[in-house]
């Protein structure tokens, strides 16, 4: 007579228990990477925001044209909040001197308002002669991300053609 020998197929209490606690710890990781991530994008789409908003500026600045890329005409022309100057350096976001114009609260088919687009969102235009038939026009757009204030400046050159 033979003896025959049972052999059992399965997992042990330990195997199972090892490989809960893998399935545990990747999950760990993974919710603990959510929060970075969604403040990266976060900060992402200010950034994206206040970028379109300076070009949108930027775009109608170009359209008006030479003669109406002045301070004075970005006033006329709803460009601007008011003819009051502010100066850039006391904010943080421009060099010693620079004096812009407000748009904060323009909201234009075109253009939106960076105060509702962006937290604690700010914009300023001012123009420059920077040449004979020249004129450079600066676009700041600011906002702050908890204590941090970030901006985006782009610049463009309007000639009279």
């Amino acid at each position: 007579m033979s003896k025959r020998r049972t052999t059992r197929t399965g997992h042990t209490l330990i195997e199972a228990m090892f490989a809960s606690f893998l399935a545990l710890l990747c999950a760990l990781i993974f919710s603990a990477t959510i929060p970075v991530a969604n403040i990266s994008r976060g900060k992402a789409d200010n950034q994206n925001a206040a970028t379109i908003l300076a070009q949108k500026m930027i775009e109608t600045a170009r359209g008006e044209g030479y003669p109406n890329a002045t301070n004075s005409r970005f006033v006329d022309n709803g460009m601007a909040d008011n003819s009051t100057l502010v100066n850039t350096n006391a904010l943080g976001i421009g060099p010693a001197g620079e004096q812009a114009l407000e748009f904060t609260n323009v909201d234009s088919g075109i253009v939106d308002s960076p105060g509702t687009v962006l937290p604690g969102g700010r914009g300023f235009i001012y123009s420059a002669q920077s040449g004979l038939d020249m004129r450079r026009v600066t676009i700041i757009v600011m906002w702050r991300e908890k204590t941090t204030t970030r901006s985006v400046r782009l610049t463009t050159l309007v000639a009279n053609l």
